[in-house]
């Protein structure tokens, strides 16, 4: 088995279920890092040998992915948490750094609103924001789960479709690690779950905004990515960063940080400045 992502180590669930991880370095805080829709241990991949050269830092495969089991549950906001919950306790720290991209970041503060005592400190990466209309839109919904179903019958067919923005991240990866995610990222199986966590999203995102969930009094940095590739992007970047700066500045704690020179995928983009991010509250 490669290990060219970190060391290889499986969480065993309750039910049964194995989720697989992988991680680097050594030291305290560790720092469990939660990837982004439909995304997988890979995509920190250029952000975790910097971070390791602090402290030890843990990716994961969220059910469905790269080499965790599927998880036959309804893929909602409340089983990722629940998930992640899982893993946290097998790897037996105390207390953690969180660090979430896109969706990761509903899926850490969620965590951490219901578990305060186990994390020390929150990095959200152009997080979703569960109050923002668009993640409601109809129309977006419908046309993002047509094409869901189309790549995953192609894909069945023997057929890879590889988008502009997934061909431009993966060319940042070395070759060894650019040809597993490529592997992983267009199989069958894993677009299936990016199809399921996608199609209960807006539900998740509806009760965690009800909830009112309400984040522990622990150091919260936010960081924005401020360029857009795409005409979706162009419409909701200024009131997605908008909604990022409030969030940090309800936040005792709180920071708000610009990727000049980011869009969405600034763990790809700017592994650096997500790594400094990180490691500033690992201390």
């Amino acid at each position: 088995m490669s290990n060219v992502f970190g060391e290889p180590g499986y969480a065993t669930l309750p039910d049964g279920r194995r989720l697989h991880h992988v991680s680097q370095g050594e030291g305290r805080p560790v720092v469990v890092l939660e990837s982004g829709l439909g995304a997988s241990r890979v995509e920190w991949g250029l952000v975790m040998p910097l971070v390791a050269e602090r402290t030890r830092v843990v990716a994961y495969d969220r059910a469905g992915f790269g080499r965790s089991d599927r998880d036959p549950h309804r893929r909602d906001l409340e089983r990722m948490v629940q998930d992640l919950g899982h893993l946290l306790d097998h790897l037996g720290e105390e207390s953690y750094i969180l660090a979430g991209h896109s969706l990761g970041g509903p899926i850490i503060r969620s965590y951490a609103a219901a578990h305060p005592g186990r994390v020390a400190g929150l990095v959200l990466i152009d997080q979703a924001v569960e109050d923002l209309d668009f993640y409601y839109w109809r129309s977006m919904r419908a046309m993002t789960m047509a094409v869901q179903s189309v790549t995953i019958g192609l894909a069945r067919l023997g057929v890879k479709v590889v988008p502009a923005e997934l061909r431009r991240i993966l060319a940042l990866f070395p070759q060894e690690m650019r040809e597993e995610a490529l592997a992983e990222m267009t199989s069958v199986p894993e677009l299936r779950t990016t199809r399921a966590e996608y199609a209960a999203l807006s539900d998740g995102f509806a009760r965690l905004r009800a909830s009112g969930a309400v984040l522990p009094p622990v150091p919260v940095t936010v960081i924005s990515g401020m360029l857009t590739t795409n005409k979706v992007e162009r419409r909701v970047r200024a009131e997605l960063v908008a909604a990022h700066r409030k969030l940090a500045e309800a936040q005792p704690l709180g920071r708000h940080v610009l990727a000049e020179r980011s869009g969405h995928m600034v763990p790809q983009d700017e592994p650096g400045l997500v790594a400094e991010e990180i490691l500033k509250l690992a201390g």
